[in-house]
């Protein structure tokens, strides 16, 4: 089942890597998810890494006023027959690990660090954990 971004915001808080909160768009080739064989299901790559660009704005206290416009890594996960479903060129919340090779977003099929089309009740839960109000993951 997938997670509320309350429970990403918590899980990328108490990892060791930093992150910032992104929404924007995601452009990156389609074509080079990763697709499951269900004739063949071992064959299905567990993690599939695609090159992709990141534009909108990032989060601060003020909301998302400053600007991002980032390549970045796209991890797309897949769970046995399962992988996550990314829709190229939509609205997307993202939660971008920093590291020494650049940005990296992580998704899978239950969601990760990726929300497509994020709702207006998305937007409200995640700028209110940030500013450190009540952030209890929703089940």
């Amino acid at each position: 089942m997938p997670h509320s971004v309350e429970a990403a915001f918590l899980e990328a808080q108490a990892a060791e890597a930093r992150f910032v909160i992104v929404r924007g768009r995601l452009s990156f080739h389609a074509n080079r998810l990763p697709k499951a064989d269900m004739n063949n299901q071992q064959a299905t790559p567990e993690m599939t890494e695609i090159k992709a660009k990141l534009t909108g704005k990032s989060l601060s206290l003020g909301g998302f006023t400053t600007p991002y416009n980032k390549p970045v890594t796209l991890a797309v996960a897949c769970f046995g027959p399962w992988c996550a479903n990314v829709p190229e060129g939509s609205d997307v919340l993202a939660f971008v690990e920093l590291g020494p090779d650049g940005g990296r977003v992580a998704t899978n099929p239950c969601g990760g660090y990726l929300f497509p089309t994020p709702t207006a009740k998305t937007i409200r839960a995640i700028k209110g954990c940030f500013v450190g109000k009540d952030c209890k993951p929703v089940r």
